[in-house]
């Protein structure tokens, strides 16, 4: 419990205890509220084109435009956070992706569609940086892998909400007015975003150990060679990975079509349990670094063994084109949903607590263009292997993707360099 000063103020750590809870929430639920926006055209999908005589070529040209204006938002984006910082850059966002997710009820040709989602995707492109510099900014480094973890599951929350909340709307207010609810959730969100982060904000030069509650020492900012070697690391880690993600996410209810016959009717159970298996392996992800360490093994060293885990749990995967049970085809596919949220989960919460907080936004969004420029080759690449029947090689290759990035990270920024670089820096601050 907080102690209270003489003149009736309570103790810092209180409050700061309280800010972050605060802050946690909020990103939790503006990460839930992104998701939506982004997915309620694909929901009501079948809806608009019955409406608007769309063809697959259309679709496809405005979903893919929308996913480049989000991965060359994530290159400005974090410049931008790290000038302007987390509470303006991410209401901004917030409002601006809200309000064009309000004006999809406002067009009705290919063209207003098209420039509403390109719209959607720059202001979105501010969600991830300015989350993950948030991260670093107001929690400490021992806390911000969990909280990393915690707030990776809003997706698959949202994923298995979102389709629920379309369904239940669309019926009453039609499609128009189901955009609109969608969209203005996020325009109260930005209000509660302003009107609570005032009181939330905390100055990021307060010792990292005292936000921690505890007196153990925290890892130390890396700067100059081994901090591009780190943000080169996960930029690649991404791009490796994230295609994976992106595949499942796309393309997982057409493979259990394919190879358990499951109509649409059929696929939400099913499709429900591999993204609640994604959603714990996100939280697992977080606290699984802080259970391992001790007895001789740091919590870096701890995060390789648990990124090293996750990579192997991605191998079965090429087995469900063989395995005849629906049940463990989903399992199969669930676990490698799992790790990937695990492995990134990492991947952030090691960018974050190695790179000073005035560098995560750049870095983020680095690495997060990377794997969407990643996801965007793949989704490209895979529709002629599916087409043609093919999917073992796409298979093959999300297998080994993880063992991939893995290596990359182990080559490119061993934990001693990291550890050396740690004792020097406290060695220079103890002068």
């Amino acid at each position: 419990m907080a102690s209270v000063q003489a003149d009736g103020r309570a103790a810092l750590p209180s409050a700061r205890s309280r800010s972050r809870r605060t802050m946690l929430i909020l990103l939790f639920v503006i990460g839930i509220v992104a998701y939506a926006d982004r997915q309620v055209i694909a929901l009501l999908k079948p809806v608009l084109d019955r409406e608007f005589g769309w063809s697959a070529a259309d679709y496809a040209t405005i979903s893919s435009w929308s996913q480049l204006a989000i991965a060359f938002s994530l290159l400005a984006s974090g410049w931008v956070t790290d000038r302007f910082g987390v509470r303006w850059t991410l209401g901004a966002g917030l409002a601006g992706w809200s309000l064009a997710t309000v004006l999809h009820a406002a067009v009705s040709t290919v063209s207003g569609f098209l420039g509403v989602r390109i719209a959607l995707g720059v202001f979105e492109g501010v969600g991830t940086p300015a989350t993950m510099k948030a991260m670093a900014q107001y929690f400490a480094p021992d806390a911000r892998g969990r909280m990393i973890g915690l707030l990776n599951a809003a997706p698959n929350l949202a994923a298995m909400l979102a389709p629920l909340l379309v369904s239940a709307l669309s019926g009453y207010t039609g499609w128009r007015g189901t955009i609109v609810i969608v969209g203005s959730i996020g325009l109260v969100c930005t209000v509660l975003w302003f009107s609570q982060t005032d009181a939330t904000h905390v100055p990021a030069r307060v010792d990292v150990n005292a936000w921690s509650g505890k007196g153990a020492a925290t890892s130390r900012p890396v700067v100059g060679g081994t901090g591009r070697r780190l943000t080169a690391a996960f930029a690649l880690g991404k791009f490796l990975t994230d295609p994976v993600w992106w595949f499942l996410l796309f393309w997982l209810p057409d493979i259990l079509h394919r190879r358990y016959g499951l109509d649409t009717a059929h696929l939400g159970a099913p499709l429900a349990v591999a993204y609640a298996m994604a959603a714990l392996g996100s939280i697992i992800g977080g606290y699984a670094p802080a259970m391992l360490a001790g007895n001789g093994l740091s919590h870096e060293r701890a995060r390789r063994v648990v990124m090293g885990l996750a990579a192997l749990c991605v191998l079965p995967l090429p087995l469900v084109l063989w395995i005849p049970t629906l049940g463990w085809g989903v399992l199969i596919c669930g676990l490698a949903l799992a790790a990937h949220q695990t492995f990134a989960v990492n991947l952030f919460g090691l960018l974050t607590e190695w790179l000073p907080h005035d560098q995560v936004g750049r870095g983020t969004g680095i690495g997060a263009f990377c794997g969407n420029i990643g996801g965007a080759l793949a989704l490209h690449i895979v529709g002629g292997f599916v087409a043609a029947g093919q999917l073992l090689p796409v298979l093959g290759y999300c297998a080994v993707a993880y063992v991939l990035g893995w290596g990359v990270l182990i080559l490119c920024v061993p934990v001693r360099s990291l550890v050396a670089l740690r004792k020097r820096a406290d060695a220079n601050a103890a002068q």
